[in-house]
């Protein structure tokens, strides 16, 4: 079987094994991996938690934020492997609130633990 048909079937298992939020893409390229789902949930509670779901599916979890150069959106994704070992991207797009995010510059990226998340998933929560 050739490399792209088991991230195919290891992407379509963890799929159908799992509550996932909705998903608005999934690209899967052996040549450039990892497989990179973009969520199709909008705001920064909505982002949170469906990163906060994904997260407790996937292995050796980490996330990371990326203020696109614009200066508008921010991108927050989470990386892991599902229990067969094949590395997914997850990520969701929010607009940048100072108040949220205010040692992020424009075309910044930053690694973070994934617990943020769970304050974001509140409305109302900010950085602390």
């Amino acid at each position: 079987m050739n490399q792209l048909m088991i991230f195919l079937d290891a992407i379509r298992d963890h799929l159908d094994s799992h509550q996932l939020p909705p998903a608005a893409s999934v690209d899967v390229n052996v040549w450039s991996s990892p497989i990179t789902v973009q969520l199709d949930v909008d705001g920064l509670p909505e982002v949170s938690r469906a990163l906060l779901v994904w997260s407790q599916t996937l292995e050796d979890v980490s996330a990371r934020l990326w203020r696109l150069v614009d200066g508008r959106w921010v991108h927050l994704s989470i990386t892991g492997r599902t229990p067969c070992g094949i590395p997914v991207l997850v990520f969701g797009v929010v607009r940048f609130e100072p108040s949220t995010f205010p040692d992020l510059p424009a075309g910044a990226k930053q690694d973070m633990p994934v617990y943020p998340l769970r304050g974001w998933s509140t409305p109302g929560e900010v950085a602390a």
